[in-house]
C-alpha cells in the first residue's frame, strides 16, 4: 500500500530524512515546519528525485494558531492521509539553575502540545484509514541530566502520551509507536556539543570525543537510520507492533 504521510519538523534533519525514505516508496508527502524557505527547498529536492506529490505548510507549531492553520491546510490540501509522524521539537540544553523557565515552556509547546493538538484533529481520518502514528521522541526520556533537563522532561511526557494514545489506537484502529533516537548527526547535535564545549571550556573536538565516549560507540547515529525505522513501523506486515518504544541509541539505555 502507499502511505499518504504528514511529517512535522520535516524541512531538515531527521524529519527530512523520514520524508525522503517514504518518498523512495512513491508515497505522497505533506511537510510541516516553521521555515518556509527550507520547506520549499525540501519540496523541490524531493519532487526532482521522486515521482510523488509534495505539499508543505510553514507554521509555528509552538502556538495554538500555528497548529490550527496547519490543520486547516492539511484538511484542504491533503485529504485521506493515513500516516502522521511527529519529528518537530528541538529542546534546549543548559544548566538548570541558570536556564530560564521559558525554555521549558518552549520545549513543551513545540514537541508536546503540537503533537496533542494534531493528534486530536487528525485522529478521525487516521482511524477511518486504519493508519499510523510514529513519534520521534528521544533517549533522554530515560536519562535524567541536569544539563539537559528540558529535553528529558519533555521527552518523558511525550513518551507517556504516545503510549496512552496507542491504547486508544487499539480501540480505533490506529497503530502508534515511538522512537527514541540517541545522539544523531544533525544540526541540533552540533549545537548541543558546542554548548557542552563552552560550559566545560574545552574545544568542540574534545567535546565531541567526550560525547562519543559517553555512549561507548565509534560514531553517532544518522538521520537515515531513524528514517528507516520509522518506515518499518508503518509496514502493514508488522501491524501487531504497536504501543512500543524503540531505543535507537546504540544500547545506551540501561535495562531498568
Amino acid at each position: 500500500m502507499k502511505h499518504r504521510v504528514i511529517i512535522t519538523g520535516s524541512s531538515k534533519g531527521i524529519g527530512k530524512a523520514i520524508a525522503e525514505r517514504f518518498a523512495k516508496e512513491e508515497c505522497d508527502i505533506y511537510l510541516v515546519a516553521s521555515n518556509k524557505e527550507n520547506l520549499e527547498n525540501a519540496k523541490s529536492e524531493l519532487q526532482n528525485k521522486y515521482n510523488i506529490n509534495v505539499h508543505y505548510h510553514a507554521a509555528d507549531l509552538k502556538t495554538k494558531i500555528g497548529c490550527e492553520n496547519t490543520i486547516k491546510a492539511v484538511e484542504k490540501e491533503f485529504k485521506d492521509f493515513n500516516t502522521l509522524i511527529f519529528s518537530a521539537g528541538g529542546t534546549k540544553s543548559g544548566d538548570f539553575l541558570n536556564q530560564p523557565i521559558e525554555d521549558f515552556e518552549d520545549g513543551f509547546a513545540l514537541k508536546f502540545y503540537s503533537a496533542v493538538r494534531l493528534s486530536k484533529a487528525f485522529w478521525p481520518t487516521l482511524s477511518k484509514n486504519k493508519g499510523w502514528i510514529v513519534s520521534i521522541n528521544g533517549a533522554m526520556s530515560h536519562s535524567p541530566d541536569p544539563f539537559f533537563m528540558v529535553g528529558g522532561v519533555v521527552n518523558a511526557a511525550f513518551l507517556n502520551f504516545t503510549k496512552a494514545l496507542s491504547k486508544r489506537g487499539l480501540v480505533d484502529g490506529v497503530n502508534v509507536n515511538s522512537i527514541n533516537p540517541g545522539m544523531t548527526s544533525t544540526d541540533r547535535l552540533i549545537t548541543i556539543i558546542q554548548n557542552n564545549a563552552d560550559r566545560e571550556c574545552i574545544s568542540f573536538a574534545d567535546a565531541e570525543k567526550n560525547a562519543l565516549e559517553n555512549i561507548g560507540l565509534d560514531r553517532f547515529s544518522t538521520p537515515e537510520e531513524v528514517a528507516e525505522l520509522a518506515y518499518f513501523l508503518c509496514d502493514p506486515k508488522v501491524r501487531h507492533l504497536t504501543g512500543t518504544e524503540i531505543n535507537l541509541d546504540g544500547g545506551k539505555k540501561p535495562t531498568i
